[in-house]
């Protein structure tokens, strides 16, 4: 009887491994069709920057809209992703100081793109219910020399984001919910405390079925010794991203 119930356990053990590789390899699947949907659209992006006090209460505020869309190519064998904003009334928001520029967290997602596979230690976080959805959750750990997907910009050097955290996931599509990340390893370098992020993602129907997913919001959270900010951005009013050329051609005169 003893023996019937180690291989039972041994059993089940492999089992869920099994299972959770399958998971891995739907949700990298799905990050690679959520990027090459992302180069297809536009859309409104939302962006409130806050600048907080101790007490986390609002001390400064900015709001401004922008044109948003992201360039994403693969073609080379690598993987380059650049996002264009284009201010909507600059005129009308030049009065509104910006406070932290904050940009690039709406494709989190991509940490589960193919590219990225090595550059992450993925591990089962267990299942959870919120609503009305099953997740499972995949806990991610970036590995020190690897390739991270977001950069962090000061001055004229560059760091690669350590971001360590988990992902809600649809156990039968692979798509990404939630994500929340932390910087794991401190910047005191450049005078950060701590960073933090959570991105919600969602479905646009008017695309067809099955309904892409889309960034909805992304809030970034940041510290240093004497500041605190937070930022907000929201993405709404999707639409088909069209590049249009005109050829002219040159006049011949006699």
């Amino acid at each position: 009887m003893r023996f019937y119930l180690l291989v039972t356990l041994a059993f089940a053990a492999v089992s869920r491994a099994s299972s959770f590789d399958e998971l891995l390899d739907r949700s990298f699947r799905a990050a690679e069709r959520q990027a090459a949907f992302l180069a297809s659209v536009a859309c409104t992006e939302t962006v409130v920057e806050m600048k907080l006090d101790p007490k986390n209460r609002s001390e400064s505020k900015s709001s401004r809209q922008f044109d948003y869309f992201a360039l994403i190519d693969t073609a080379s064998g690598d993987l380059s992703v650049n996002e264009s904003r284009i201010e909507k009334g600059s005129k009308a928001s030049k009065a509104n100081k910006q406070l932290l520029q904050s940009t690039g967290f709406a494709l989190l997602s991509l940490l589960f793109h193919p590219f990225f596979e090595q550059s992450f230690v993925l591990t089962d976080g267990g299942s959870e219910t919120a609503d009305g959805r099953d997740w499972n959750k995949i806990l991610f750990q970036y590995r020190p020399g690897k390739r991270s997907p977001t950069l962090m910009r000061t001055g004229a050097r560059e760091y690669p984001i350590s971001w360590a955290g988990e992902a809600w996931v649809q156990e039968r599509t692979g798509r990404i919910g939630h994500i929340h990340a932390k910087v794991a390893a401190q910047l005191d370098e450049i005078g950060i405390q701590s960073m933090e992020t959570d991105v919600r993602y969602g479905p646009v129907e008017k695309f067809g079925e099955p309904a892409e997913w889309v960034p909805l919001e992304a809030i970034v959270d940041m510290r240093t010794l004497h500041q605190h900010w937070r930022n907000t951005h929201t993405f709404s009013q999707f639409r088909k991203f069209e590049v249009t050329t005109a050829e002219r051609k040159p006049s011949v005169t006699k």
